[in-house]
């Protein structure tokens, strides 16, 4: 009997020992898959030092890094839209002069401003030529830059072609039995420019007038007088050079890639050096189909009126093109920091840490950047001074954000 116990004490010792390492073994497993991601601060001098909270080195006095401890994979503290963690004192944060603001969803309003040049409208630029051959006898507006009424004297001349006209036309009425001969030669006075007071004047005077004045058809201002008195003059030649400047164009060239900001109807701003504390308003009217292949730019042709007589032809300003884009997040220009191939704005926690995220930015508002991805609306960004905390964090993690 004692026998058969001396051999059972081994067996029972081996099954004793292997169901221990099992259920160890199968512990250590579960706790494995189980590890707990835990928090924990320390310093980069010094990585011996563990903290479960902030605060300063007892060794060296700086600053604990916050770290995350866990088994479970690497890259422990950062996430795919976070770079790392700053905690800065008050005064730290005083002396690198650190402000924040809250990421805010603002009116989108782009500005666009580029050199111009005034010039004349061109449907309201006439020439005065003349439509008969004939000797000018006297000019009646004779300087550049009169302004001329429709219906006011421009020149005194003599003209066999109106001499013969009015002989025509004072026949055909005494030829009371052809009154469409009479028509026709009416219709030709008419075209050659005579009123119909001057064609009443013949009718009831009974006489051909040797010298006729001749009236303006239009009205504006003589940008150039092309005639001078006793000058003979063909059918067809230009006589006055007449705008009527009541309105202006405004030349410009936008830069291809800012094409988009500009639309045919929008409002436009014009800033001149003659008037600086002044700003007209006008409005796009066409946008020309050619890019210059040189300058990469197209030219934009603005209307503004001209009813107080300040905008001048060949002036050159400003034109300033606004656009409204909708609604985006805005945070300051300060508050991104372009490193290399990543884009950074440092983000205050609950906790008053900054932690750095990387964000995709859109186009500039003025002195704003549109976020399109990394922040929420109403998060707290540095405002200022991210740079500090950059360096900051690159001084006490030993990388340098690439």
């Amino acid at each position: 009997m004692k026998n058969i116990i001396y051999l059972l004490i081994p067996i029972l010792a081996i099954i004793f020992l292997y169901s221990g390492c099992t259920k160890s073994e199968k512990q250590g497993k579960d706790d494995k898959s189980l590890t707990p991601v835990k928090e924990y601060w320390t310093c980069s001098m010094h990585p011996q030092v563990r903290m479960d909270k902030p605060g300063a080195c007892p060794i060296c006095g700086m600053d604990l890094i916050k770290k995350i401890d866990n088994d479970k994979g690497s890259g422990a503290g950062e996430t795919n839209d976070s770079v790392s963690s700053v905690t800065l004192s008050g005064r730290k944060q005083v002396l690198a002069n650190v402000s924040t603001v809250r990421v805010t969803k603002e009116t989108l309003k782009k500005e666009v401003a580029v050199y111009s040049y005034l010039d004349f409208a061109e449907q309201s630029r006439k020439i005065i030529s003349a439509r008969f051959n004939g000797r000018i006898e006297k000019l009646l507006v004779d300087k550049t830059g009169d302004y001329v009424k429709k219906g006011q004297a421009l020149f005194e001349i003599y003209s066999p072609d109106l001499v013969q006209a009015q002989n025509d036309y004072l026949l055909a009425l005494s030829n009371n039995e052809n009154i469409s001969l009479a028509t026709a030669a009416k219709s030709k006075l008419e075209l050659f420019g005579l009123t119909n007071t001057q064609i009443k004047e013949i009718e009831t005077g009974n006489k051909v007038k040797s010298i006729l004045t001749y009236y303006s058809p239009v009205s504006g201002t003589v940008i150039e007088k092309k005639v001078r008195e006793g000058m003979y003059v063909n059918e067809g030649t230009a006589l006055y050079d007449i705008a009527e400047l009541s309105s202006l164009w405004s030349i410009s060239e936008v830069n291809e890639k800012d094409l988009a900001s500009v639309k045919v109807g929008n409002t436009v701003k014009l800033n001149l050096k003659a008037y600086p504390q002044e700003v007209f308003i006008g409005k796009v009217t066409f946008i020309y189909p050619v890019v210059n292949s040189q300058s990469r730019t197209v030219k934009v042709r603005s209307e503004f009126s001209n009813t107080a007589g300040k905008l001048k032809p060949q002036m050159y300003g400003e034109t300033v093109f606004s656009i409204n884009a909708g609604q985006g997040l805005l945070v300051p220009a300060g508050a991104i920091i372009f490193s290399g191939k990543r884009t950074i704005v440092w983000v205050k926690m609950p906790d008053g840490m900054f932690e750095g995220h990387l964000v995709t930015v859109g186009d500039k508002y003025g002195d704003k950047y549109q976020v399109l991805a990394g922040l929420n609306e109403n998060d707290e960004v540095a405002a200022s001074g991210g740079f500090l905390i950059d360096s900051e964090s690159q001084l006490k993690t030993g990388t340098k954000n690439k």
